[in-house]
């Protein structure tokens, strides 16, 4: 039997922690928390269900998930966000690839993104459901420089797992602009460190929100899930708008990056 780390980023994540732990609990043979500062009953839960705790102030989701990687014991590792429930199903699953060993470098799993309470068909930067890879070895696997929406890369082989994970998010429209501060605070950094557009970031503050709704709501798909999957596009379109707003002020008064 393989042995298998799973670990959980979390920041006051007592909403859904208690059931992403009992499910990875299941297949764990170390559950590992990495926090950063919770000041709700985090912790509490995650020492309920015998989780190994470290803790890490918070600057980036690459580097945090670079000190988890760190922390893990084994080197089949896989992660699930603090609001994501793997089904009985998955973990059912997971078992059995640990009885017979991980064939591939990494697996990619099935997942379901639900927004208040319903099942929905995009949520930007991801169509739903997606398709990311949460197994992986852990000496064959790096992160994009991405500072948020990294994502795993340089494994050779991966295998497909179509056993869902359910990703629940926005539960609120307060919650939906804590997280837009915070992811745009992040990628306007990105967008700073690649040097794109230069000069051209004005015109891409104005014309790129526009593209972005259209593309979220029509083309991904945001028109199935009505007024809600109205609220999605224009969110799509809010964050790109706020990301090179940002960028451009972080030129202007040479933040320190």
């Amino acid at each position: 039997m393989t042995p298998l780390s799973i670990y959980i980023l979390t920041y006051n994540s007592e909403r859904y922690l208690g059931k992403v732990l009992a499910a990875g609990k299941r297949a764990a043979d170390d559950l590992l928390v990495v926090d950063s500062g919770s000041k709700d009953s985090t912790l509490e839960i995650a020492a309920r269900y015998g989780a190994r705790i470290v803790h890490r102030p918070f600057d980036n989701f690459r580097a945090q998930r670079l000190f988890a990687n760190s922390q893990c014991l084994h080197e089949a590792v896989m992660f699930f966000d603090s609001d994501e429930i793997a089904s009985d199903a998955l973990i059912d699953e997971i078992l059995a690839l640990k009885e017979s060993g991980f064939s591939h470098d990494a697996y990619v799993v099935r997942r379901d993104w639900v927004v208040r309470g319903k099942v929905v068909h995009a949520l930007m930067p991801v169509g739903c459901p997606d398709y990311p890879v949460r197994i992986y070895h852990r000496d064959k696997t790096d992160f994009t420089e991405h500072r948020v929406h990294e994502t795993p890369l340089g494994h050779d082989s991966v295998g497909r797992i179509e056993s869902s994970l359910v990703h629940h998010t926005f539960e609120s429209q307060s919650e939906l602009m804590r997280k837009l501060d915070l992811y745009t605070d992040l990628a306007a950094v990105d967008l700073v460190n690649s040097g794109k557009w230069g000069g051209l970031l004005w015109l891409k503050q104005w014309s790129s929100p526009v593209g972005a709704f259209g593309k979220w709501y029509f083309r991904r798909g945001n028109w199935r899930d009505g007024r809600l999957g109205l609220t999605l596009a224009l969110y799509a379109s809010a964050y790109t708008h706020r990301k090179y707003w940002k960028a451009r002020l972080q030129i202007r008064l040479k933040v320190p990056r």
